[in-house]
């Protein structure tokens, strides 16, 4: 039986064309004890989606912000930052989700290139975009300055945590990114569960930190630079960032992995997405993991990255409805 059938057919459809008839089973979601993965019938397994919430104002800007981080040797990290439009009229604490670029990317990505203030102005939810450039959110094999994993985890975090109204647990933290970001989604999630309860990867580049490679044909400026973050064969960083290695570690004490999301294009032109996803999903099944895996029409774009925010957060609000109340 060859994948493409194994994928049910309501899979396949786009985030505006689920029926709201979807929104009865929310209660299966919210109960948490299943994986919705592309092996399961349509019928048993439906994925359910946010009700759409009573028109709420729009979010504020997009302020863009930065922190000096001590994992870049006092280098500038710059993020954007979406805040609902009640925070500042209110004591409230909120949810965060952190949201990773892509490849040749920066934080203004997700806010200039898709519709993200229009549908995140549905949720109570503080949205944190950072800008890493082309470090593949990796602690770098050869310079010692360039600890983008640290960045984000030591850095951005706590620093988030301690200059903005959050929810700062586990139970209020998501992350999710495309591509690259996607990547560095799942490691993140995947390595340290204990800080969050809900990661999201669109058409994320699983097989690059092993392979040091990017497409079909890559350029020796590709392959020079991702030799410099990841090492060479024998680099232990490479192993560090393979995302199948991270997932069979041991999990720290006393925690549990978090709620997965992946999603990928089934025209992705990309080898190292188009092939490593539907191995993930295979992976994830295997250990026994809650998440859910789609292979939906679309390639590498942000028509699909765009598609696929709004779905997620529906998704989102199903599993963390804090952010919906």
């Amino acid at each position: 039986m060859t994948r493409n059938r194994l994928i049910p057919k309501l899979l396949t459809l786009t985030p505006r064309a689920v029926p709201r008839l979807l929104l009865v089973v929310a209660t299966f979601a919210l109960a948490g004890s299943s994986v919705v993965t592309p092996q399961q019938s349509p019928a048993a397994k439906s994925p359910t989606v946010a009700p759409q919430s009573r028109t709420r104002p729009a979010l504020i800007a997009a302020n863009r912000e930065t922190l000096s981080a001590k994992s870049l040797a006092g280098a500038t990290l710059p993020y954007r930052v979406l805040l609902p439009l009640d925070y500042a009229t209110s004591s409230n604490h909120y949810p965060v989700l952190y949201l990773l670029h892509g490849l040749t990317g920066n934080e203004n990505d997700w806010v200039t290139r898709t519709r993200l203030t229009e549908y995140a102005s549905r949720y109570h939810l503080i949205i944190i975009m950072p800008g890493v450039g082309d470090s593949w959110y990796a602690n770098s094999a050869t310079n010692p300055n360039a600890r983008y994993e640290d960045a984000i985890i030591l850095d951005l975090i706590p620093y988030v945590d301690s200059h903005y109204r959050t929810v700062a647990t586990r139970e209020g933290r998501a992350i999710a990114g495309l591509s690259m970001g996607g990547l560095g989604a799942m490691k993140f999630a995947l390595r340290y569960p204990q800080l969050f309860s809900f990661a999201g990867s669109f058409s994320g580049a699983f097989d690059v930190p092993l392979t040091a490679s990017l497409g079909k044909k890559p350029s020796a400026r590709i392959l020079k630079e991702l030799r410099r973050i990841f090492g060479d064969e024998r680099s232990q960083t490479r192993r560090d960032n393979d995302l199948f290695e991270v997932l069979h570690q041991p999990l720290p004490k006393n925690s549990r992995f978090p709620y997965l999301y992946v999603s990928v294009g089934k025209s992705d032109p990309l080898p190292e997405v188009s092939s490593s996803n539907p191995r993930f999903s295979d992976a994830l099944r295997k250990s026994k993991l809650k998440y859910e895996y789609y292979e939906r029409p679309g390639t590498h774009d942000w028509h699909f990255w765009d598609s696929e925010i709004e779905f997620m957060l529906g998704r989102l609000c199903i599993l963390m409805p804090q952010i919906c109340s």
